[in-house]
């Protein structure tokens, strides 16, 4: 699974889990806890969107993108 869907996966999860929970322990009918769900489901899924990063390119798939063209053929040497 790639990590941008891991982390909307991560995302959808925590901003549900935060509407049930201000829910039940707020009032979400007056404009503060409006505010106060936005910002408890909001802010952590933001953070991690933000510095979660991406794994490294390994180093088969640097030799690999090198060795492909733009057009996704693979590369020879021409022998002179």
């Amino acid at each position: 699974m790639k990590s941008e869907h891991v982390k909307l996966a991560l995302a959808a999860v925590w901003m549900l889990l935060a509407v049930v929970i201000v829910a039940a322990l707020g009032d979400l009918k007056s404009p503060s806890g409006a505010v106060m769900l936005a910002a408890f489901a909001l802010a952590p899924p933001t953070a991690m969107w933000f510095w979660w990063n991406d794994p490294a390119e390994t180093l088969s798939e640097s030799i690999h993108a090198v060795r492909r063209n733009d057009t996704g053929t693979t590369t020879r040497r021409q022998t002179p």
